[in-house]
């Protein structure tokens, strides 16, 4: 991971969390998901602080002892997603406060919380279940295993389709007419893309037991895709 894409991480997404947080406040009196929002910012703040600044631990990397195989350069995939994401979850809310095009219902703002405790589940089940090997940067460990267990046994990407559950929940929460143009056309082809990504590195180390373990499961929804 270069050295841009680890700035970003350790600073900038400091000041992203603060507003993340900072939207939930002002959002909370009138929709469920502020709480969401606010308390998610807070907790990747101070979770920030104490991993790296305090405990100097490098998060993005998996904490597996092991040389490199193979990982992508330029880390393109991390910017194009980190992109999307950044568009889903931030303006949603900002078109609640000031903008507001479609009211946002209780049933509305249940449903989001639904769909954000969904995807919050599947990507917690999924970093655990890769545990050492879970990594923010696309890259192959030798003598890494082939995850296929938990979540990875019905699908190939469940972190990713758990953003993705996230970020519509944020949308159906605040009635987010601009999320759902940003989800649609930025951060899902962005996840594609970053799927292409991780896939062709994984096909080119695993060979033969990574075709067959595509050949029976999907990329992101069982039966789909």
């Amino acid at each position: 991971m270069n050295r841009l894409t680890i700035f970003f991480l350790v600073f900038v997404t400091l000041g992203l969390a603060i507003l993340f947080a900072f939207w939930g406040y002002m959002t909370i009196q009138s929709n469920l998901l502020g709480w969401f929002l606010l308390i998610t910012g807070l907790v990747y703040f101070f979770g920030i602080i104490v991993v790296y600044w305090m405990r100097r631990i490098r998060f993005w990397e998996p904490q597996a002892r092991g040389d490199v195989f193979k990982e992508e350069r330029g880390d393109w995939s991390f910017w194009v997603i980190t992109a999307g994401m950044i568009a889903a979850f931030y303006l949603p809310p900002a078109e609640y406060l000031y903008f507001n095009f479609l009211p946002s219902g209780l049933w509305a703002q249940i449903l989001g919380l639904f769909l954000v405790f969904l995807g919050s589940v599947l990507f917690i089940w999924a970093r655990r279940t890769l545990g050492q090997f879970y990594s923010g940067h696309v890259s192959v460990l030798e003598g890494q295993p082939l995850v296929q267990s938990g979540p990875y046994h019905f699908i190939r990407h469940p972190a990713y389709a758990g953003y993705l559950f996230i970020a519509l929940g944020v949308v159906c929460g605040y009635s987010s007419v601009a999320g759902l143009i940003i989800n649609l056309i930025i951060l899902l082809p962005a996840v594609i893309y970053r799927i292409h990504v991780e896939d062709k590195l994984l096909a080119e180390y695993f060979g033969a037991q990574f075709e067959s373990y595509a050949r029976r499961t999907k990329r992101l929804l069982p039966l789909v895709w």
